[in-house]
């Protein structure tokens, strides 16, 4: 990680840490909503950005402010009156600056028992978190294990915390009046509080888990109200806390059903402070609800789990391979653009059956660390969580010190890592132009397994990093069960202004929203790639208008592949199939690309307005496997940025590359048992007989200097990864 070396604070009162003392648990309601607000801007910074901060009061009185800076601490801000009831303040990110969410905190009365407080928050570069299992510290002296534990957490760049399990059926661990705390001793109830003053002190974000009163047996339709009620309580006593950024939806869920229960209890989050963030984690079963989710403007932060580990279990034998992290990331990085929301990628420490170590639920390095490099690689994440670095690394090193060598492993796949992960993040900040889209539609979900996974596996195959974009629904249509009837402007537009080229993996048709949408965005200027052996018919289009093909309702076998694009594609050849058996289509206007051995249109281009489709009539995978050479000249024809071929890669590999000024980072993930032999040939970025360095990133030497758009062949080790950089001969990196 890279750590931070200085600070850049502006106006601030002084620059001495805050004791503690100064946060202790506040007696009385503090959810008052608009007694202080806080706006911040930008809410997310980079370096050399001022973000200024306003102070909103509906009193007389002036507010005092400080700042939780992730790494740190809580240090002091100014505040200038700047017109009766506004106050400002700002602050400047510099160059060493620590990563992770600024917390600024607002009050008035005194600090220890304030009258009020208001929230902000603005995220520099990434989180880094995980799902701290609060019973998990020694009862003889929690508060020494919590900054144990927190000191790993800081050790290896961790700067988020989400807090959960403090309510169980027997015991509860805060200050409850709600809860039955009869089988609670002082000590358990202290819990809580001390973790917060912990995370003050060490300048680490905190989410606190909503959930019900465990203690009782609550009837399910009573379920909502009381998390308000232990939600109030919670943030009544410990609101003050600078660290305490908001509240976790504890309740996972999949489907779309989830989407109402998020958005009530994220909507009374917002009662009881507009400033506190809201969090969910749901599970990846479904991609539509990532959708659903994207449009609930009261939620925060979306955490799609990645279900890796919990693959394994006996009960859920799926057995994703580690790679599926990143489709799963995807998913989420994708859902989260239409309002900006925070979305972090799931890894689990844990292990179930042969994936478990020692019998314990904790599981290898490989599995830790390559999960981690898996998330690395998810275009535009804003960081990762783990469920969970307390229970299943630290809590099990320090219950069974018998296996410590073996878990230490464990531990040390987390630092290792995520030291990854910081670097590979350069490789994988820019979304990038080529995007499998999901629709709605009644009949897609089981299709996520069966042609989604193998898509994305085809561009692994090609070496080409592709994102993930589920539909959203218009924020007045997202309310279930009702069904959605209109597209999305907004997503329209930003395909649009983005050049987004969509891929649609043997997608059969669409509903009118969906059906609006892909027939807008192609006349408006838009690009789709489809797969077959399905091409989407439309609620609202003519396929055979929009794709300029038409269904002969016969199949037939088919071996070779002959590649007719002409000479702006610069591919010509013949390519064997094995044997395919697939569905027999005629032009309807479109151009043919390639032509099956019977004459057949194989890959068609199509003009609709001023967009282009293209069909390619095997499945994706086929296409990766069979004529790679044929499917990157498809992908230059239509226009699809590249910046380099990668070429060696398979299914059990990662990739991500981003532009540079002068070149390019990228980033090749090798989840294979053994090593990979891998090219990089560099695309249309140089000049004759120009030179270019090629710089390994992770040792920080030059590995090569070729000239022209010469290739570079290297290795990457199983289990592991290479960074290289690609820049012209003293230029700027």
């Amino acid at each position: 990680m890279r750590l931070p070396c200085a600070l850049t604070i502006v106006v601030l009162l002084n620059v001495l840490i805050l004791p503690i003392g100064a946060f202790a648990d506040h007696i009385h309601s503090l959810a008052s909503p608009g007694t202080i607000s806080v706006s911040v801007s930008p809410v997310r910074a980079s370096v050399g950005d001022t973000v200024k901060i306003k102070f909103e009061v509906k009193s007389n009185v002036s507010p005092s402010a400080e700042i939780l800076i992730p790494d740190k601490g809580v240090l002091p801000l100014a505040v200038a009156r700047a017109k009766p009831g506004v106050y400002a303040s700002r602050f400047v990110i510099g160059k060493g600056d620590s990563q992770g969410l600024y917390a600024i905190q607002s009050w008035t009365g005194q600090a220890s028992n304030p009258d009020a407080v208001g929230k902000g928050t603005f995220l520099f570069n990434k989180l880094i978190g995980d799902f701290c299992i609060t019973d998990v510290f020694d009862p003889q002296d929690p508060e020494k294990g919590m900054s144990r534990y927190v000191h790993q957490m800081k050790g290896f760049g961790g700067n988020f915390i989400i807090a959960t399990s403090f309510i169980t059926s027997k015991r509860i661990y805060y200050k409850s009046t709600i809860c039955n705390t009869e089988h609670s001793s002082t000590v358990d109830e202290s819990y809580l509080g001390d973790l917060l003053q912990c995370a003050d002190k060490n300048g680490i974000a905190v989410m606190v888990s909503a959930t019900w009163d465990a203690t009782r047996d609550i009837p399910y339709t009573d379920r909502m109200k009381s998390t308000k009620e232990i939600a109030k309580e919670l943030y009544d006593l410990y609101g003050s806390h600078p660290s305490l950024v908001g509240f976790y939806v504890d309740q996972e869920g999949s489907g779309i059903y989830y989407a109402p229960y998020v958005r009530k209890l994220c909507k009374y989050v917002k009662y009881l402070n507009p400033g506190l963030l809201t969090a969910c984690s749901p599970y990846m079963d479904n991609p539509l609800l990532a959708s659903y989710l994207s449009v609930i403007r009261n939620l925060n932060i979306i955490i799609y789990q990645g279900m890796t580990m919990a693959s394994y279990r006996p009960d859920n034998r799926l057995k994703f391979p580690l790679r599926r992290v990143k489709d799963l990331g995807s998913v989420s990085t994708g859902a989260k653009e239409l309002q900006d929301k925070i979305a972090l990628t799931h890894v689990e420490t844990f292990g179930y059956g042969a994936n478990r170590l020692e019998d314990q639920y904790i599981t290898g390095y490989n599995n830790i660390y390559q999960q981690i490099l898996s998330a690395a690689t998810v275009p535009d994440n804003d960081g990762i969580i783990m469920y969970d670095y307390s229970g299943s690394i630290y809590g099990i090193l320090k219950q069974f010190p018998q296996y410590r060598r073996e878990f230490a492993q464990s531990r040390d796949a987390v630092f290792d890592g995520i030291k990854a992960f910081d670097l590979i993040g350069d490789a994988s900040k820019n979304r990038n132009q080529l995007t499998v889209y999901y629709p709605y539609t009644d009949w897609q979900e089981y299709r996520w397994e069966r042609h989604y996974y193998s898509a994305l596996d085809a561009f692994r195959v090609l070496g080409i990093p592709v994102d993930v974009l589920p539909y959203a629904p218009p924020h007045n249509e997202s309310y279930p069960p009702y069904w959605p009837f209109h597209e999305n402007r907004h997503v329209l537009e930003r395909l649009l202004k983005e050049k987004t080229v969509l891929v649609l993996p043997s997608v059969s048709g669409f509903q009118a929203t969906d059906s609006d949408l892909m027939k807008n965005f192609l006349f408006d200027g838009g690009t789709i790639i489809a797969f077959g052996p399905r091409i989407p018919m439309g609620r609202t289009y003519s396929r055979t208008d929009v794709f300029g093909i038409e269904n002969t309702e016969r199949e037939v076998n088919h071996s070779r592949i002959i590649g007719l694009i002409g000479a702006s594609g610069k591919t010509h050849g013949e390519w064997n199939l094995g044997e395919v058996t697939l569905p027999v289509w005629r032009t309807k206007g479109a151009t043919v690309l390639a032509k099956f051995e019977d004459g057949s249109p194989a890959i068609t281009l199509h003009d609709y307005g001023n967009g282009k489709v293209v069909s390619i009539f095997t499945d994706a995978m086929t296409g990766a496997k069979r004529f790679p050479d044929l499917m990157r000249a498809v992908l230059n024809k239509v226009g699809v940025q590249r910046y380099v071929d990668i070429v060696g890669t398979n299914k059990d590999c990662d990739v991500a590359v981003s532009k540079t000024n002068s070149g390019f980072i990228a980033a090749v993930v090798n989840h294979n048992k053994s090593k990979l032999r891998i090219t990089l040939r560099p695309l249309n970025l140089y000049s004759a007989g120009e030179s270019r360095e090629w710089v390994d990133l992770v040792s920080g030497k030059e590995m090569a200097t070729l000239k022209d758009s010469n290739p570079l062949v290297m290795e990457v080790m199983p289990g592991s990864y290479r960074l290289v950089e690609m820049v012209a001969r003293g230029g700027d990196r």
